[in-house]
């Protein structure tokens, strides 16, 4: 067995790439990378510890590779206040004419001046980077979707 094959066996067996020594999760990341056509030197995944197991999720620089290598738009985001929530709404678009949407909500109950608008745009990020791991098929974590688990 190749040490590529040996490497993704304890992968997809194991789930958890905490059991990975760090060069082989440095292997995994570059493998990742590269399987998405993706830089690793901007750090566009990160490695997050999820119920005892380590996972990787695709963070914000990621998302915009993503669409720079698919030239996928992202339409005018629809902002929406209620309650105690900001939720964004944006559109995804391809260019062989595939559409998405998702949604991005944060909480915003008690919050003013500078952390407002950091959470405001918090949840335009969130909804920008979700729209494009669903329109690029790609099912793993997010950062803001992990952050409450």
């Amino acid at each position: 067995m190749s040490e590529t094959n040996a490497l993704l066996e304890k992968i997809v067996i194991e789930g958890d790439l905490g059991k990975l020594s760090p060069a082989d999760r440095a292997a995994y990341y570059k493998q990742v990378c590269e399987s998405l056509g993706i830089t690793p030197w901007t750090r566009p995944l990160s490695y997050l510890v999820l119920n005892g197991r380590m996972v990787l999720y695709a963070n914000k620089d990621c998302a915009d590779q993503l669409r720079k290598r698919d030239s996928i738009s992202i339409g005018k985001p629809d902002i929406i206040f209620t309650d105690d929530l900001v939720t964004v709404s944006v559109d995804a678009h391809t260019a062989d004419g595939r559409t998405d949407a998702e949604i991005g909500a944060v909480a915003i109950g008690g919050l003013k001046g500078d952390a407002k608008a950091n959470a405001i745009m918090k949840a335009l990020t969130k909804a920008k980077r979700r729209v494009t791991l669903s329109i690029c098929g790609l099912g793993m974590l997010d950062e803001t979707a992990a952050e409450p688990i």
